[in-house]
């Protein structure tokens, strides 16, 4: 399968797997018909509990987006829950609140920040530099 669209992006073989979070469900919902028109398949959670449960059932997410400000645990501590099921995947952060953020990502590698508003050619880049950036594990022999 390969999709290629007037944001130049092209997807072969099995589509990617995001999870969008957000407790706004309208933002969440733009973001979701939006990476799905993409060609990626999106699985989506109104909160950081619901997520990680999500996380918990699907071996495949090749990336998290998370919006900053949730009720209950923002998105930097459920990035850092969802590393621990999913070492190795992106975190793509949207925030207005980019500021209040700097000083509390050190600890997170492959992790990008989005402000918000932005506009939608700006998400699809930001997802795509994040997927490109995972260098594949080489294979283990048995």
């Amino acid at each position: 399968m390969s999709t290629t669209n007037r944001y130049s992006i092209e997807i072969r073989n099995e589509p990617r797997t995001l999870l969008v979070v957000d407790d706004e469900p309208m933002i969440r919902s733009l973001e979701v018909q939006f990476l799905s028109s993409q060609g990626y398949k999106v699985l989506q959670a109104a909160s950081a509990a619901e997520a990680l449960r999500l996380a918990s059932a699907n071996a495949n997410i090749h990336l998290l987006l998370t919006d900053f400000s949730m009720p209950e645990v923002d998105g930097l501590e459920l990035a850092r829950q969802f590393r621990t099921v999913h070492p190795e995947t992106p975190v793509l952060m949207v925030s207005g609140s980019i500021p209040l953020m700097h000083d509390r990502t050190a600890d997170l590698d492959r992790f990008d920040v989005l402000a918000k508003p932005f506009a939608f050619d700006e998400l699809l880049h930001k997802v795509r530099s994040l997927l490109d950036s995972v260098v594949p594990l080489p294979l283990r022999n048995p």
